[in-house]
């Protein structure tokens, strides 16, 4: 691990992620079972879902001293299938 990770940064990046796992739990409890988002939810979700990967990524950044590069994300990322468009 590099320098510049310590106990310091995970505690940080342990908050982050728990903070941002709240918000997601509160939208997805709120709408209920049967998952009825609306669309501000669903760009809510959207937008936390991605600030909790960008936490992610960049805390591995961090602990592997690695510059960050798209190359570098998309070798974190768990799966290489493309992504395709939401079902209507």
């Amino acid at each position: 691990m590099a320098g510049n990770f310590n106990a310091q940064n995970a505690q940080q990046v342990l908050g982050a992620v728990t903070s941002l796992a709240v918000e997601l739990e509160q939208i997805i409890a709120a709408a209920g079972v049967g998952g009825n988002f609306n669309a501000p939810q669903v760009e809510q979700l959207t937008a936390l879902f991605g600030n909790l990967a960008g936490v992610v990524i960049q805390a591995v950044r961090d602990a592997s001293g690695k510059e960050l590069t798209p190359e570098r994300v998309l070798a974190l990322m768990p799966s290489t299938a493309p992504l395709q468009p939401p079902l209507e």
